[in-house]
């Protein structure tokens, strides 16, 4: 059976993280309020209800986001999360079936006392929906994933995708490596 493949993108300015990904084989999941967008989570509700307003703030901070992206060739993607191209990306198939596609909506979402954390974190503004992202929650700090190839961006210098060709098959020869070619990548136009 094949399983569905989801990316995530890399920079490679911290090698201690890529290597936690291709030894350990898991992916590190967020609180929301360490993600990029500044609205993460943000809902519509009565701002007199105070309890509520705690009680889904503990909630959204219970729950942790892997965020990844079911396309590899957006240029977006590529300049944001994997060092403007020079970066990489790991194909993998998740373990958990935990998975979520974030719903891209134009107005935040009104929401009621009894929202947990994945509904709350389920959506997002129309701005992000480039990155046809899905999220892996869970209640830890890192998400069990499957490692199917790592694609490496096109300005990487060739003598540094050897290097990492050679790392990454020295640790699991059955991963695929390629570099990706520059028009492969997606730019809207």
């Amino acid at each position: 059976m094949i399983m569905e493949q989801y990316y995530k993108f890399r920079s490679l300015n911290n090698i201690r993280h890529f290597l936690d990904i291709l030894i350990n084989r898991r992916l590190y999941a967020a609180r929301y309020n360490d993600l990029n967008d500044p609205m993460e989570g943000a809902y519509l509700i009565d701002k007199d209800n105070q309890y509520t307003i705690r009680l889904l703030k503990n909630e959204k901070y219970k729950t942790r986001v892997c965020s990844l992206s079911k396309d590899y060739k957006h240029t977006l993607l590529w300049s944001h999360y994997a060092d403007g191209h020079k970066g990489c990306c790991f194909g993998i198939s998740l373990i958990s079936e935990n998975v979520v596609p974030i719903n891209y909506v134009s107005e935040l979402q009104p929401v009621h006392s009894d929202c947990d954390g994945r509904t709350l974190l389920s959506y997002k503004s129309k701005l992000w929906e480039y990155e046809q992202e899905i999220r892996l929650f869970s209640k830890n700090s890192y998400c069990p994933v499957d490692i199917h190839q790592i694609i490496f961006g096109y300005k990487m210098p060739q003598k540094d995708y050897d290097f990492y060709e050679r790392l990454v098959h020295s640790i699991n020869p059955d991963i695929f490596v390629r570099k990706i070619k520059e028009e492969e990548i997606f730019t809207g136009f």
